[in-house]
């Protein structure tokens, strides 16, 4: 099976449908609530700093004529020839003052992530244990809630702390290459959508209780797949209201792709299903 972005895209609308499904509403009430009550408080918090923003991007684009009718002729010159010079790189400032705002947007749907993920966590290794329950017809292996809620918790950590090491190191060669641009914005949407993959595929691997080192194989093993996967849902996340609901359809997906598009036999789980095809 070859590595196709449209699966990735694909993957998510999956999972918006799968929770249509009766049996899955019980586990999705409670990520629904805990992401009303975060997407409120984080984005009073967000729109407190438009204000900042609005008088920086009106700052940047902001272009007031030279009057030259004090100047000598030679500063009337040299004032010309610098307003001719900033009107001719203006599409510089607009490419700039769209970079700064998709990465406010990108920030607030990042923190929304991070931390709905984490609260959130149990709940969704529920909902990816019951998805894997409908489309294959069995469960994974059970364990004592107790221990499966501070093993999921521990697994956020770590996926945590992956995040903010390479998000370090991301950041530093962003910085180092600032003055092109587009490369920033390149890693930038390259990184969140690996991100966002591993995020929501590892539900399923983690529920069989697979180490994380693992999750990027499997990952790796249809690159362009996994990032269409990532993508799709870091730019849902980016969007108001909309990202109330993206959590839930993005566990049910990365479970759907896991089980539909990544697997592998000799897999967890694949050895109880030897007719699948």
């Amino acid at each position: 099976m070859t590595s196709n972005p449209a699966h990735g895209f694909d993957a998510l609308m999956r999972g918006a449908r799968l929770l249509t499904r009766r049996e899955l509403r019980p586990f999705i009430i409670v990520p629904l609530l805990i992401n009303l009550v975060l997407f409120i408080a984080i984005t009073a918090l967000m729109i407190s700093q438009l204000g900042g923003l609005a008088d920086y991007l009106g700052s940047l684009l902001s272009h007031t004529p030279v009057n030259t009718d004090n100047m000598s002729w030679w500063e009337a010159i040299m004032a010309k020839g610098a307003a001719w010079a900033a009107d001719a790189f203006r599409w510089l400032a607009w490419v700039i003052a769209l970079a700064v705002l998709l990465l406010f947007f990108f920030v607030y749907g990042y923190l929304f992530g991070i931390i709905t993920n984490i609260i959130a966590a149990p709940f969704n290794g529920f909902l990816a244990e019951k998805v894997e329950e409908i489309l294959t017809g069995r469960a994974p292996p059970q364990e004592p809630l107790g221990r499966m809620v501070w093993r999921t918790l521990g697994r956020e950590l770590r996926k945590l702390r992956y995040f903010i090491g390479w998000g370090l190191v991301i950041l530093l060669i962003a910085l180092l290459t600032s003055w092109t641009v587009f490369v920033p914005a390149l890693l930038g949407a390259l990184w969140g959508a690996w991100c966002m993959a591993i995020q929501y595929v590892d539900y399923p691997l983690d529920n069989h209780q697979r180490p994380f080192d693992e999750l990027k194989s499997v990952l790796l093993r249809r690159k362009m797949t996994s990032l269409s996967f990532g993508g799709a849902v870091m730019l849902a996340k980016m969007v108001p209201v909309l990202n109330i609901f993206v959590m839930p359809a993005a566990v049910a997906g990365g479970t759907a792709l896991w089980i539909e598009r990544l697997r592998q036999d000799g897999d967890p789980g694949t050895e109880k299903l030897p007719t699948e095809q």
